[in-house]
């Protein structure tokens, strides 16, 4: 995975303890691969030859702190060529059984912090950000399952598009990438049996019952979500950014599928939701999915789960207690808040993550690193 080596921000004594914790980790990194290069003739993965490449980056410009980026140019690249040249790091080929590897180390800084990411170009091996994977493998479709451009993002839909993804375990789909090239992906297949809940369940005084408020923003799911989250995947951070949750509301008759009506209104930066109903919408390829109810919709959409009643983010405007529900058959129906179904949770990866190895199929999925 991306490995970021956090660069100095306030104090001296700051700088001085975190150089001085790299340096320890390039010696220890240098003495293991000397000893097994020189002795044994083991030659290191490519992956390791990228952690070398960041060490020696910051190395070189913690020494020649003129060319670090900052705020007006928050992006630099160093060269392989260069580290070698400076006595950094030796040949590559001295590293890796390739003899063609070159390497390019982008260096970004954000939120005063420097990130270091290794960029090799081998023979054999390529650093790839995932991102630039699933656009390589799915190219614009104009017909047919696939990624299509809609609403200012890449959007998956058919029937079965090749957009599993594995991850914590878990096997999630690619729901589309925004435009700050943003991955969201719903969960699709958990051997956890307890992520179900009611969207809300609270007293409302129109139904003068505990029907639920169908405000997400306040509701039971999202408390639920954010729990989960916490539970289950708060250690794959490295891998996850928080996006914002669209969760506006609509009525059954509602054609809009551009996301105007749930994004009308958002919860910022979060880390987990549940998926908006035009997303749903849009996976169909059937012409006919027009409204918030057209049974048309569960037509060519891979979102249709067989196995269970799962809830959307989506509130219905006809009342204060109701919000959409996908039935086991893939229609969009309007249930009570209080009702429980499963949750099928929607997360966001970090643009730049990096592509590990799979092609998107469900017998071969995506996997990160």
């Amino acid at each position: 995975m991306i490995e970021k080596i956090k660069g100095w921000i306030n104090s001296n004594k700051q700088k001085a303890t975190l150089f001085g914790s790299i340096a320890l980790v390039m010696l220890l990194i240098i003495i293991s691969i000397s000893v097994a290069v020189k002795f044994v003739g083991i030659k290191i993965s490519y992956e390791n030859l990228e952690e070398i490449l960041e060490t020696a980056t910051y190395r070189y410009l913690s020494e020649n702190p003129n060319y670090l980026p900052n705020a007006n140019n928050p992006t630099i690249v160093v060269n392989s060529s260069t580290l070698i040249e400076q006595k950094y790091i030796k040949e590559l080929k001295k590293y890796v059984k390739d003899s063609s590897c070159t390497a390019n180390i982008m260096v970004d800084f954000v939120n005063n912090d420097y990130s270091y990411q290794a960029y090799l170009t081998c023979k054999e091996f390529k650093t790839e950000k995932f991102v630039d994977k699933i656009k390589e493998n799915n190219k614009i479709s104009q017909t047919g399952e696939g990624l299509y451009e809609m609403n200012n993002e890449l959007v998956f839909r058919g029937q079965n598009p090749n957009n599993y993804v594995s991850i914590a375990d878990e096997i999630w789909r690619i729901v589309k990438i925004d435009n700050n090239n943003t991955i969201q992906i719903i969960l699709t297949e958990t051997e956890d049996n307890d992520l179900y809940s009611v969207w809300d369940d609270r007293y409302n005084t129109e139904a003068n019952s505990n029907y639920g408020i169908n405000n997400f923003n306040l509701s039971r799911v999202l408390i639920f979500s954010k729990k989960v989250y916490d539970t289950k995947y708060k250690k794959y951070e490295e891998y996850l950014t928080k996006f914002d949750l669209c969760v506006g509301k609509r009525l059954n008759d509602s054609t809009d599928k551009s996301g105007r009506l749930e994004c009308n209104e958002k919860i910022q930066n979060q880390e987990i939701g549940l998926l908006p109903l035009y997303d749903y919408m849009n996976a169909s390829l059937d012409a006919m999915c027009q409204t918030s109810i057209s049974k048309e919709c569960q037509n060519y959409n891979y979102f249709v789960n067989e196995d269970s009643r799962w809830w959307t983010m989506t509130g219905n405007m006809v009342n204060t207690y109701s919000a959409f529900s996908i039935s086991t058959y893939g229609e969009i129906d309007s249930d009570n808040t209080s009702y429980s179904a499963d949750l099928r949770f929607v997360i966001a990866l970090k643009n730049g993550i990096l592509y590990k190895s799979g092609n998107g199929t469900r017998e071969n999925p995506y996997v990160i690193r």
